[in-house]
């Protein structure tokens, strides 16, 4: 996957140093804006052995060994459960199920980057790493990661990748020059996803808040379809009816609700200080009706308590008894 034409700027910039550039990179900047695949577009230009206004030339045998996964000079470092996808993308996915693969990156994997530095470059040029989401390090992964970037490889670049670099150690980021990415413009985000294809582009890049790769993944019919019955739920005059709505939720849909539900308590709150909602523009006349009985001081506790519920998520738990929960505290925020 190519860098998008919305990061291109920043992707020159850094390749105009290409001689200088530091040996860590911290790439930042919110969920579902490209961010991976700015990253894997940066390792690729630097492994590039002819490149084009600074780029990746896309023929020469390094650009051919990149597009096949098969590098000898580039690693991937990922939680297993995503080794089989996107990290950044599967965060519009709403959350589907990843079995029990480990949501972590564990040290073992981290060790596993100094054997390969220790390696000699295949075509005597540079090596290229990269890790996300980094948040996802264990603590002990990060110490040895610690250690990397204490004593940083000849001709070798670590490249970071994260939605919440304030959970990482403060001595990884010191030792790593940031570059914060920026979301596209409303305009150019719609015209990308209009060219994907997307089913709803404008009400499902209200809902990601702007970022165009957690659209894309909400467009899909099976996310657009739980939203709905989401909504419908949260929308309820007498309030939400927490059993029959938690009955047959599996972490997978938890999460998805959890995320719907983040998003409708935001706008909440959008419309008890300023008016407007955010993220469901489209179902504004029941957000203002849910409004008028809300207390703010109540929706501001249950965001909190949805933020540590989505942390949680991700965690064995009764997916039935945590929607049970949620939807019983929503009704306490919003029945007066």
């Amino acid at each position: 996957m190519k860098a998008f034409a919305w990061h291109r700027e920043a992707l020159e910039r850094l390749m105009g140093r290409r001689s200088r550039l530091p040996h860590a990179l911290l790439v930042t900047g919110r969920a579902g804006i490209g961010k991976v695949a700015f990253a894997r577009e940066l390792a690729r230009s630097l492994l590039c052995e002819s490149p084009i206004d600074l780029l990746a030339c896309g023929e020469c045998p390094s650009c051919h060994w990149f597009g096949q996964s098969n590098h000898p000079d580039y690693r991937e470092i990922v939680p297993e459960a995503a080794e089989e996808g996107d990290a950044e993308a599967g965060e519009a996915d709403g959350g589907k199920e990843q079995g029990k693969k480990s949501l972590v990156i564990k040290i073992d994997q981290v060790r596993a980057i100094r054997d390969f530095v220790a390696l000699t470059t295949h075509r005597a040029g540079h090596r290229a790493i990269v890790l996300h989401p980094a948040e996802a390090l264990q603590p002990a992964a990060a110490n040895a990661l610690l250690k990397t970037l204490e004593e940083p490889p000849p001709a070798t670049i670590i490249v970071l990748v994260s939605d919440r670099p304030a959970r990482l150690l403060a001595t990884i980021r010191s030792r790593c020059e940031r570059v914060q990415l920026r979301a596209p413009a409303r305009r150019e985000a719609l015209e990308w996803l209009a060219a994907e294809g997307a089913a709803e582009p404008e009400a499902s890049l209200a809902l990601a808040g702007g970022a165009p790769l957690l659209a894309a993944g909400l467009a899909a019919p099976e996310e657009r379809e739980w939203r709905r019955k989401v909504v419908a739920e949260l929308s309820r005059p007498d309030g939400a009816h927490p059993i029959a709505f938690a009955t047959g939720l599996d972490r997978a849909t938890l999460e998805r609700t959890i995320f719907v539900m983040q998003t409708w308590v935001h706008d909440l709150v959008r419309i008890k200080v300023a008016g407007e909602p955010r993220h469901h523009v489209d179902a504004a006349a029941a957000l203002r009706a849910k409004a008028r009985r809300a207390r703010l001081e109540r929706l501001l506790a249950l965001d909190r308590e949805l933020l540590e519920a989505r942390r949680l998520a991700a965690h064995p738990l009764n997916a039935r008894l945590a929607g049970e929960h949620l939807m019983m505290a929503y009704n306490r925020a919003t029945l007066g």
